[in-house]
């Protein structure tokens, strides 16, 4: 069994193999968070445009993930390095995304990660609501790192309002298909976004926009001709830091919790996975 960091990914992990028997790991991982400080402002509405250019972003993970039977822990830590080009007419942003780097390492797991082939691109634009991810980028769907690489697209492209102001709330979702190991999963995530105020991050003046998430996920497939069910639900957040004199998102944290249960011959085994992500964009 081995364990990717990325709810999406973590199931299929386990669908690889069966937990095995050793040693629980003590510590829960956590990455550090910056705590969004608010600064005295006149200002009560902002302006916001994604920016159109090339931009490159860190992204950290970590996750872990406990059987609910007997405590055992998995631990997995994940640095990617992804580039986004953007161009951006009336409500729609077409974009490429390429990832160069994807470095997974994992504690208190058998088994190794396997590599992975890279570079991977994808392409397609966000029309609204709406992520669109074009047919040919599809074609390495079932890999780990295009149903990463999906799900950071949807963190970093969220439908922003080009006019916000102080206290100001909107709603969107997001409903995605994804491959975990031979199982089809289909995912919706509903998101609540409010406004908070403006901070400083790395010297530089930023608009804080707190989201918060109701996640559920189901899918059902076959490996080894074993019919498997599974389902994920739990929340989410996650807070955003807008340049918005340059129009970039200059951090974004996103954490979730999860219950997740896989059934396979007849036996459900349950999972609660924490998780964190980290966003920060390469100057």
């Amino acid at each position: 069994m081995r364990l990717i960091p990325n709810w999406q990914l973590l199931s299929a992990a386990y669908l690889v193999g069966c937990v095995s028997s050793h040693a629980p790991v003590a510590a829960t991982p956590t990455l550090p968070q910056p705590v969004p400080v608010p600064i005295p402002s006149a200002v009560t509405s902002w302006t916001f445009t994604f920016a159109p250019g090339s931009i490159s972003y860190k992204v950290s993970r970590t996750a872990a993930i406990e059987e609910g039977a007997d405590s055992r822990r998995e631990i997995s830590t994940n640095s990617t390095h992804e580039s986004l080009t953007l161009q951006a007419s009336a409500d729609t942003i077409a974009f490429t995304a390429v990832v160069d780097t994807f470095s997974t390492t994992t504690q208190g797991v058998t088994g190794s990660v396997q590599p992975v082939q890279l570079p991977v691109q994808l392409s397609g634009a966000r029309v609204g609501d709406s992520l669109v991810i074009s047919a040919d980028s599809l074609t390495q769907a079932c890999s780990p790192v295009t149903s990463a690489l999906i799900t950071d697209l949807h963190n970093l492209l969220p439908r922003i309002p080009a006019l916000l102001s102080t206290s100001m709330s909107w709603k969107d979702s997001t409903n995605s298909t994804a491959c975990q190991g031979s199982i089809p999963t289909r995912s919706r995530v509903l998101r609540s976004y409010h406004v908070m105020s403006e901070s400083i991050y790395e010297g530089i003046r930023t608009l804080v926009v707190q989201r918060t998430d109701t996640i559920q996920a189901d899918g059902e497939g076959a490996q080894q001709q074993h019919r498997l069910t599974l389902s994920a639900n739990g929340t989410g957040s996650a807070t955003y830091y807008l340049n918005t004199t340059s129009g970039l998102i200059l951090h974004l944290s996103v954490g979730q919790d999860l219950d997740l249960s896989i059934t396979a011959s007849g036996k459900t085994s349950r999972f609660r996975q924490t998780s964190k992500q980290e966003f920060t964009l390469v100057h």
